[in-house]
This record gives structure tokens, C-alpha cells and sequence, in this order.
């Protein structure tokens, strides 16, 4: 039994999208799925059909191979971005191609829960969504990346955040309810958490790059690369501002571009930037966090009664 761990009376809520452009394929996954009492699983051979499809209900499980659409990396991170669909913490199981190790990697990059090789048989990845399922992995989100977190245990430790995200299908498969307005709660409330872990990312994002940029100022070794990661640093802070602004705080977002703007004119002279050019440097990191810990504390402060 492929889903051994799912309640048997909740299978007909799931609901499955399965993309692929072989037809034998679809319906080999189709009628095994259905045969585990999974009625609505819905297949699509054209990356057009199911983002219509995907734009109307968001289901619970995304099965889809890498050569449904040249495009399908973008559109799986656009989900993820939560600029696509109305839940970005869908389960996803993507399909690759064998001889393209590149598309497994970046399969990842894009936040799939899972990366099967192909061929693939359907009693396989039945199993593999039972085991994700129960076992799904602590998602992380940083200024360029939403999706599980593939650290190990004995990788160096991250101070990045692990964030438990809403999972659908496990709710379904427990056999509980959820509507959609309770799913949109909850990917909102999840949302969140996202955007508060993005503002810690860019912290640390800033802080390494500020740290590269003045040790090289300081060691007269100011090149080309200098330059460059002055702009890495005026993106990120754009990216915080936008972020930001998405949580309410526009005191936060308006010190950002402020900064940005400040980065990008010592960029246009960074061979021969001013003392307080490099001064701001070495305070930009704190005056981020100092203004982050404030909108975090006046967001956290009581609403009057």
C-alpha cells in the first residue's frame, strides 16, 4: 500500500496535479492514484492548461516533469514566491530527466520538496509522497530562496530560521478539513514568519559583504570585485525594503533605499569613496538591525484596549 499512512475516508479531499507531456505517463500516474482512492487527480500535458488550472484551485500535491514547459524552474519559483497560486507551501515533487543532473539541481533551487529521477514508476512516487508527507522539511527563506531547508545535521550551523509552513496535505491526509479560507489563514500567518526570516537574511547577507568590502579597503586591495559587491549591496537592501514594506513597516523600508542610495553613489567611486562614504559602511549593518528591532518591538507592542 503506496499511502499507508493516510486516513482512507480523507483520500477523495486531495487534491493532486500531475504534469507531464507523455500521455502514457499521466495516465499511468493517474490510474494509480485513483486505484489508492485518490478521485481527484487532475493531469495536464500543457504548462498552459495547468496554470489555469493552478490559478483557480491550488491543490495539494504538484507532481510535474522538467520538460513539461522550457520555463517550468520560473514558474515552480514563482510559486514558491507566492506570485502564482493561492498557497506558495504546496507540496511539490518534480521529475527529472536522468542524463540532466543540471535540472536536479535546480529543481531544488526553485523549493521542490522532492526530486525523483525518471522513469519513475507511480507505485514509487506514491511512497516517496507518503514519507514527505509525514516527514516534510523545516522550510527557510532567505533573500532569494523559499523552500525546505537541505542543510544537514553535520553541516556548519545556520542562523538562518527553520520555519514549520502549513502543509495541506498532511492536514487532509489526517483526515481533518480545511477550507479555503481557513488555508488562506494560515498561509498568510505563515507568510508572516517568511518575510521576518527574509529581514534576518538580508542582515546577514549585509554584514558579510559589508565585512569583504571594508577588509579590502583596509588591506589596499580595492578592484573590480569591490565594485561589485557594492551593488550585491544595494540589491539586497532594495530586496529589504521591498520586504519591509510587505510587513507595514515603512520607516524600515524608506531607511533602506535611503542606504541603497547612499551604497550606489560610493559604487560610482569606489576606488576613491570618502571617509564618511566608508564610515557609513561600517555602520550600515547595525543601523539595519537597530531599525529592524524597532519595527519588531513597536509590531509587538499591545494594541490599546
Amino acid at each position: 500500500m503506496a499511502l499507508k499512512n493516510f486516513d482512507k475516508n480523507a483520500l477523495n479531499d486531495v487534491e493532486i496535479y500531475i504534469g507531464d507531456p507523455n500521455e502514457q505517463v499521466r495516465e499511468s500516474m493517474r490510474s494509480m492514484t485513483r486505484a489508492e482512492g485518490l478521485r481527484r487527480a487532475r493531469t495536464f500535458g500543457r504548462i498552459d492548461d495547468l496554470i489555469s488550472a493552478y490559478k483557480e484551485i491550488t491543490p495539494d500535491l504538484l507532481v510535474v516533469s522538467d520538460d513539461i514547459a522550457p520555463n517550468i524552474f520560473e514558474i515552480l519559483r514563482d510559486i514558491r514566491q507566492y506570485r502564482l497560486g493561492r498557497n506558495p507551501f504546496v507540496m511539490i515533487t518534480m521529475l527529472v530527466t536522468a542524463d540532466k543532473d543540471i535540472h536536479a539541481k535546480k529543481a531544488i533551487l526553485a523549493g521542490c520538496d522532492d526530486v525523483m529521477i525518471k522513469p519513475v514508476s507511480p507505485g514509487r512516487m506514491l511512497e516517496r509522497v507518503n514519507h514527505f508527507t509525514f516527514n516534510r522539511l523545516p522550510f527557510i527563506a532567505t533573500t532569494d530562496y523559499l523552500g525546505p531547508e537541505r542543510r544537514r545535521a553535520s553541516d556548519r550551523p545556520s542562523a538562518i530560521k527553520q520555519l514549520t509552513v502549513v502543509n495541506s496535505l498532511r492536514v487532509k491526509a489526517e483526515g481533518k478539513r480545511i477550507s479555503q479560507a481557513e488555508l488562506g489563514r494560515a498561509v498568510e500567518g505563515c507568510m508572516a514568519q517568511v518575510q521576518a526570516s527574509r529581514l534576518d537574511s538580508h542582515g546577514l547577507k549585509l554584514g558579510y559583504f559589508c565585512n569583504l568590502i571594508l577588509k579590502a579597503y583596509e588591506e589596499n586591495k580595492v578592484d573590480k570585485e569591490v565594485e561589485e559587491r557594492l551593488l550585491i549591496l544595494v540589491g539586497v537592501l532594495e530586496d529589504a525594503s521591498r520586504t519591509a514594506k510587505a510587513i507595514g513597516e515603512p520607516d524600515l523600508a524608506g531607511l533602506c533605499v535611503q542606504l541603497a542610495r547612499q551604497v550606489e553613489e560610493m559604487a560610482e567611486r569606489y576606488q576613491n569613496p570618502t571617509e564618511s562614504e566608508v564610515s557609513t559602511l561600517r555602520k550600515l549593518t547595525k543601523a539595519f538591525e537597530l531599525a529592524k528591532q524597532a519595527s519588531s518591538g513597536s509590531a509587538a507592542d499591545p494594541a490599546p484596549q
